[in-house]
């Protein structure tokens, strides 16, 4: 549904990310993981058309989306960036609702459908109950989740996510993921997300890509790919590998990692 053929992509002072391959399938949960300054974000923003300075090709249903409009774009794939400080003040309500604008015309009016999804998306990620306030009187992780029930309102096939964890606390990270976990199984939706909780990320993805330094080090299932050896390639850290109890899939130790420092 979304492929990234020889992706290398930046800003003005040169490219972040090099030579990246990534084949997003139907149905498929991949987390891009990596230190800080290794370019999970600027892949997003990449495959998403947002950096001038990027060359290669990123395919959606086989077209480039170099050579679709917007609108055309983001009725396929909505997007979550890092959490934004608002511009405007606009109510939560407001800002779930122009998740809807990919599925009306210019000068359509709100309908009954356009209500629905917005009160569907804020009820799943628990913000219906601060619909009418401002954004300015939310915390950050009530943006957050604000941010996530737009991209759900936009009804869209492919998700793209740049830390979806960010400012939330341990009990929205699960109830949050848990949501993208049920979309991809209940609606087969396709789902990316740039991730620094390297066990919230196994818990819940397919396949996880790491990075380092823009080049793709590691790639493939969380149990070939969460390694002492890749931790130490890729983030520098010698860590602990543990099976989840309840999962069996590997998971970091940090209380270890941090023993022998």
């Amino acid at each position: 549904m979304l492929k990234i053929e020889d992706l290398s992509a930046g800003y003005e002072n040169g490219f972040v990310v090099r030579n990246v391959r990534l084949k997003l399938e139907p149905g498929e949960f991949v987390a891009v993981l990596g230190p800080n300054g290794s370019g999970k974000s600027t892949l997003i923003r990449a495959a998403l058309g947002l950096l001038r300075n990027a060359r290669g090709a990123v395919l959606l249903g086989g077209r480039e989306t170099a050579a679709m409009g917007r609108r055309e774009v983001a009725r396929e794939i909505a997007y979550v960036p890092q959490l934004p400080d608002p511009v405007f003040d606009f109510s939560a309500g407001e800002i779930v609702l122009m998740g809807r604008y990919a599925r009306q015309g210019r000068l359509d009016a709100v309908t009954a459908g356009d209500a629905e999804a917005v009160r569907e998306a804020m009820k799943a990620t628990d913000t219906l109950a601060f619909k009418d306030r401002k954004l300015s009187r939310l915390s950050g992780g009530e943006r957050q989740r604000v941010f996530i029930a737009r991209a759900l309102s936009q009804d869209t096939p492919v998700l793209l996510l740049d830390e979806p964890s960010l400012h939330l606390d341990i009990n929205y990270q699960a109830e949050i993921y848990g949501l993208l976990k049920a979309l991809q199984i209940r609606e087969k939706k396709s789902i990316l997300v740039a991730e620094h909780n390297i066990n919230l990320a196994a818990a819940h993805s397919d396949r996880l890509l790491f990075l380092k330094d823009g080049a793709i080090a590691a790639e493939g299932t969380p149990r070939e790919t969460v390694t002492a050896a890749n931790i130490r390639a890729v983030f520098g850290a010698d860590v602990d590998i543990r099976a989840n109890t309840r999962t069996g899939v590997p998971e970091i130790s940090l209380a270890a990692a941090e023993s022998r420092r």
